[in-house]
């Protein structure tokens, strides 16, 4: 997205400590029992600050791995060395890290996406992944990083789209119900 990656390296960094200053300061954070966390890559706001500062603060992490055509799943790490560039590089789990279970109500879940509206409705990147693997119910909390250039006044949804429910930018926490 044009907006992310014109953004000047001084203000991105600026605006992506407030990101996750923000995040790893809400209560959702706090009360979360394990965070489920995509790695970042390119010019996606940084995460990997808040899975640094979430192990520090003895949270249990997963991150994606692909298993083939729109599935993942999600697996354990235990620090940054344990990702290795996987499909379409992006940085996962290695073969040992142990499978995570589906995330349940303590689990808050947070979503890459190119572009989001304050209903929750994403704009992925068109793999499906994060539709396919949370097409069921469990109550876990479902949250996305972004900069505030990313959130427009409404993306067109499909049935099968799973909203998020709060989004962090550097200006504000969305709040999407």
């Amino acid at each position: 997205m044009k907006v992310r990656s014109d953004m000047p390296a001084e203000e991105r960094q600026s605006a992506e400590e407030k990101i996750a200053d923000r995040l790893l300061g809400s209560s959702l954070f706090s009360e979360a029992g394990c965070v489920y966390i995509y790695v970042s890559r390119k010019d996606e706001a940084d995460t990997r600050q808040i899975i640094s500062e979430s192990l520090r603060r003895k949270k249990r992490v997963a991150a994606p791995r692909v298993r083939g055509k729109h599935m993942m799943e999600f697996c354990y790490i235990r620090s940054m060395a344990d990702l290795r560039p996987g499909v379409f590089g992006i940085p996962e789990p290695g073969p040992w890290c142990p499978k995570a279970p589906y995330p349940a109500e303590d689990i808050l879940v947070v979503m890459p996406g190119i572009a989001f509206d304050r209903t929750g409705a994403r704009l992925g990147y068109g793999g499906g992944f994060y539709d396919a693997y949370l097409g069921k119910d469990t109550g876990c909390i479902l949250a996305a990083l972004a900069f505030s250039g990313q959130i427009a006044d409404e993306i067109p949804v499909e049935e099968h789209d799973i909203r998020v429910g709060y989004i962090f930018t550097e200006k504000e926490m969305i709040t999407c119900f």
